[in-house]
């Protein structure tokens, strides 16, 4: 997921992309109803809509040219391997697995991810100034942020951890706005607060 996410910030806005992200939610109630019969409302047929319609707004970029479907493909990739995890560790014998060890093990699996993506870290590059920035990187978002998940996961279930993670394309796009001049037309505001809304009815 993570990696997938990466690699769609090569083609659009970060801010974008975290929030086209945020389908997850949409995702996981999907895969409850279709694999495990938890039942598929009204309300939450139109949140999916809503939802697809929102990502159709943001597909269109400023209204001059379009994002990149390579871009909304790796996101949606990403979105869709997150929400099988959500769904995984909630119906699987990971449910009972300690949430250090859980964090562990997917934190390992990531690693070995890297390592083939690098060529067995042949391509790997060190570069001094950015260790304080990789290291961030590697607690906040990463080690805590999968420990909470992972938490929220075993107290509250998969589908109200994904929903309560509303405040995730927020600040990716605040953040996006704030530091990286990212443009925030109305269409993409409308297009952001389509999916939001979709994920809160859900």
């Amino acid at each position: 997921s993570s990696l997938l996410l990466f690699m769609s910030y090569n083609y659009m806005d970060a801010g974008i992309a975290s929030t086209i992200l945020f389908v997850y939610p949409v995702m996981v109630a999907v895969i409850m109803g279709i694999f495990f019969k938890e039942k598929i409302s009204t309300i939450t047929v139109f949140s999916i809509l809503l939802a697809l319609s929102g990502i159709a707004l943001l597909y269109q970029g400023d209204g001059n040219k379009p994002l990149s479907t390579l871009g909304i493909i790796f996101v949606l990739l990403s979105s869709l391997s997150y929400a099988i995890y959500i769904v995984g560790v909630n119906r699987s014998t990971l449910k009972n697995l300690p949430t250090t060890k859980l964090t562990f093990y997917a934190i390992l699996f990531g690693l070995s991810v890297y390592i083939v993506r690098l060529n067995f870290c042949t391509e790997l590059q060190i570069i001094p100034s950015v260790w304080a920035d990789v290291l961030t990187l590697a607690i906040l978002p990463t080690a805590v942020s999968l420990i909470c998940t992972a938490l929220a996961i075993h107290y509250i279930g998969s589908t109200s951890t994904a929903i309560l993670g509303a405040l995730e394309p927020v600040t990716a796009l605040f953040f996006g706005v704030l530091l990286f001049h990212e443009k925030l037309t109305p269409r993409l505001m409308v297009g952001i607060l389509m999916i939001i809304t979709a994920v809160t009815l859900i």
